[in-house]
C-alpha cells in the first residue's frame, strides 16, 4: 500500500537509492501545460501520480484557453457573443474563467465568431493574417481592438479643440497599438471611448513635458476624487489637476507653480466654455 500525502504531489519515480521516492510536483509551466503534463506522465508511477499531473495541467489549460478567449472577444459583450452563437452567457463566462472547456464543435463556432483558429485558441499556434502593431488601421475617433492589441487613436490637441474635441476623426493623425491586457487588465479601462495625445505647453512641469503622450479615458468625466484631467476651457483643450471643493467647486491647478490656480462653480460652465472631457491614466514620457 503507498500511503500519499495531502498536499499535491508528483506520482513516485524509481530511485537508484531507494524503491520510490515522495517529491513535491513541480508548478506547470506557464506557457506549456500539455508538454508539462507529458513529461510527468512519463513518469508516473500509478495511477494516482498520473491523475494528479492530469489536473494540475488541465487547470492550466483551461485558464490559458480562456484568456485567449477573452482576448480575442475584445470589447464586445458576452450577451452579444452567446446570442449570436446560441448558448447562454454563462457558458461563455465560464470558458474565459477557465472553469470549462468548449466541445469539438462548439470550438469551430467560437473560432469562427471570433474570426479566428481553433489552433490558436487551443494555444498551438500565432494568430495567422492577423493584425500585428505594423498593420495599419483606418482611424477612427475611438479605439479599435484588432486581436492581442487596441488601436488608440491619436489626437491633435490644437485641431481637436477647433472641431469638437476628440469627436472629429479630422483630428486624428494616428492609431497607436497598445497590449489589450496593459489596457483592459493594467488600467481597467474595459471600454473603447479612450484618447492618446500630445501634451502641450509647460503648465503641468516638472510632472508632464510638453510632447509627453498620455492616455486619457474619456468615459471618467465626474471628478470624483483629485486628479489630472483633460478639459476644455474658453475653446482650448488642457491638461490640469482637478480637486473637487464642497459647493459644486472644482479647483483648477497646475503643477508649474508659474501658474494660477483658479476655481470654476457649477453655474459657471455654460457661460465660460468648461467642461471636463475625461481622466488621464497613462503618461508616456518624451526625452529631448
Amino acid at each position: 500500500m503507498v500511503f500519499m500525502s495531502t498536499n499535491k504531489t508528483a506520482p513516485l519515480r524509481p530511485s537508484d537509492a531507494r524503491p520510490y521516492s515522495l517529491e513535491p510536483v513541480p508548478p506547470v509551466s506557464v506557457e506549456e501545460p500539455i508538454a508539462w503534463y507529458l513529461q510527468q506522465a512519463a513518469a508516473a508511477a500509478d495511477k494516482a501520480g498520473l491523475k494528479t499531473a492530469r489536473t494540475e495541467a488541465r487547470t492550466a489549460f483551461m485558464r490559458q484557453f480562456g484568456q485567449r478567449c477573452k482576448l480575442v472577444r475584445g470589447a464586445r459583450e458576452i450577451n452579444d457573443v452567446a446570442a449570436t452563437v446560441g448558448v447562454h452567457r454563462n457558458t461563455i463566462w465560464n470558458i474565459e474563467r477557465g472553469d470549462s472547456l468548449p466541445d469539438a464543435f462548439e470550438l469551430e463556432v467560437l473560432a469562427k465568431e471570433y474570426n479566428t483558429t481553433p489552433a490558436y485558441l487551443l494555444g498551438g499556434e500565432r494568430q495567422q493574417g492577423k493584425a500585428q502593431p505594423t498593420a495599419r488601421v483606418s482611424n477612427s475617433v475611438r479605439a479599435v481592438p484588432v486581436d492581442a492589441f487596441i488601436y488608440v487613436p491619436l489626437f491633435d490637441f490644437r485641431s481637436s479643440a477647433a472641431k469638437g474635441a476628440f469627436n472629429d476623426v479630422e483630428s486624428v493623425v494616428a492609431m497607436r497599438p497598445f497590449d489589450a491586457n496593459f489596457i483592459r487588465d493594467d488600467l481597467d479601462i474595459p471600454h473603447n471611448d479612450i484618447a492618446m495625445s500630445l501634451v502641450v505647453g509647460v503648465s503641468m512641469e516638472p510632472w508632464l513635458h510638453s510632447k509627453d503622450a498620455i492616455l486619457t479615458d474619456l468615459q471618467d468625466r465626474d471628478v470624483l476624487a483629485e486628479g489630472v484631467h483633460v478639459i476644455k476651457l474658453d475653446g482650448a483643450l488642457l491638461v490640469k489637476k482637478l480637486q473637487r471643493l464642497p459647493g459644486k467647486i472644482l479647483r483648477v491647478s497646475s503643477y508649474n507653480q508659474a501658474y494660477e490656480s483658479f476655481d470654476v462653480q457649477g453655474h459657471d460652465y455654460p457661460d465660460r466654455d468648461f467642461a471636463v472631457l475625461g481622466r488621464v491614466r497613462w503618461a508616456g514620457v518624451t526625452f529631448n
